[in-house]
């Protein structure tokens, strides 16, 4: 995919940066004074501030006919994606700038992966000064998004990173321990990832984090599986949470994929096949990987896209396809 680099103009004119911003997003609900004072003195910004996030249709339909040079988006990943989706299925843009992210909600899984890491503000001052110095078109990068389909007659949502199994429990359990015990983020996700594992080797009173219900997975060219299973993760991106990258790199496709059946010892072989960096390039016994544009997940447990929980409807395949790419800028 050719990145279109025809609206990006350095010289005398800043080009013009549309920001969207959820001033409900964790980080934002305490510092949006800071950032709207920034914006104020910032020549050629166009800010748009969600009065919940039904109102990011119209944010988008107003920055269309603006046609900026770069679109932030200030939020966490529920923002992210909710933006993402509205530019995907209804996109008021003639040519879609290049999306650049602010880390303002808890996790900011897609923003730290492309570079976006740090306090918003320090991040903000980063892009609008790129704008200004006319060198956009150095940090650009197309990166493919999750169209997620539940089979509920809604359009796909959209994200960069799908979960099931114990992934989900994972969530639920950082949400409800760890995050109150007001620990800092990068803190309450290694207590939680290391409960999960704690519970895979039957230690604890919650030994089945970690077991999902029978699961179906088809990926059209490469096969299908059935079982239950401890992790079921798709992804564009290209690390996870701490740095992970449990997800499939040889094959065709914009999906990184893996299943990790249950069982203390298919864990045991993952997670060494993790920290040694040969998951995905070596074969490991207990663990599915792929790369593909279309895989299709059938089952009872919840899911995640983007820290979004979904719950799947009886006998109908959630749809997952990686085909539809965007342009992003990158700070790595």
């Amino acid at each position: 995919m050719q990145l279109d680099k025809t609206n990006l103009k350095s010289g005398a004119v800043v080009p013009l940066v549309a920001i969207v911003s959820n001033p409900l997003s964790t980080t934002n609900a305490g510092g949006m004074h800071a950032i709207r004072k920034l914006l104020n003195e910032s020549a050629n910004v166009v800010h748009f501030e969600l009065n919940g996030i039904e109102t990011v249709d119209e944010a988008l339909s107003l920055f269309g006919k603006a046609n900026p040079a770069m679109l932030i988006i200030n939020g966490g990943d529920g923002t992210i994606g909710a933006v993402l989706a509205s530019i995907v299925h209804k996109n008021p843009f003639k040519v879609i700038p290049p999306i650049a992210f602010m880390p303002g909600g808890k996790t900011n899984m897609t923003a730290s992966d492309l570079g976006f890491k740090g306090r918003p503000i320090r991040v903000l001052k980063k892009l609008l000064l790129l704008a200004k110095e006319g060198r956009i078109p150095e940090h650009l990068t197309t990166r493919s998004v999750i169209e997620m389909d539940l089979g509920d007659g809604e359009l796909p949502r959209v994200g960069t990173f799908f979960g099931t199994a114990g992934v989900v429990k994972g969530i639920f359990w950082c949400r409800e321990n760890a995050y109150s015990m007001g620990l800092p983020n990068t803190l309450a996700h290694f207590v939680s990832f290391t409960k999960l594992l704690v519970s895979a080797i039957g230690f604890g009173r919650e030994k089945n984090l970690l077991v999902s219900d029978p699961m179906t997975i088809s990926i059209p060219g490469s096969g299908r599986m059935a079982g239950q299973y401890a992790s079921v993760v798709a992804t564009t991106l290209d690390k996870l949470l701490l740095g992970l990258r449990p997800y499939g790199k040889e094959g065709v496709g914009g999906l990184g994929f893996s299943a990790i059946e249950s069982g203390s010892g298919n864990l045991f072989r993952a997670f060494k096949g993790l920290v040694t960096g040969s998951f995905g390039t070596k074969t490991i016994h207990g663990s599915h990987v792929r790369r593909s544009n279309e895989i299709r997940i059938e089952g009872t447990d919840p899911v995640t896209l983007d820290g979004e929980i979904y719950h799947p409807i009886a006998g109908i395949p959630i749809t997952l396809r990686g085909s539809t790419a965007l342009t992003f800028i990158s700070l790595k």
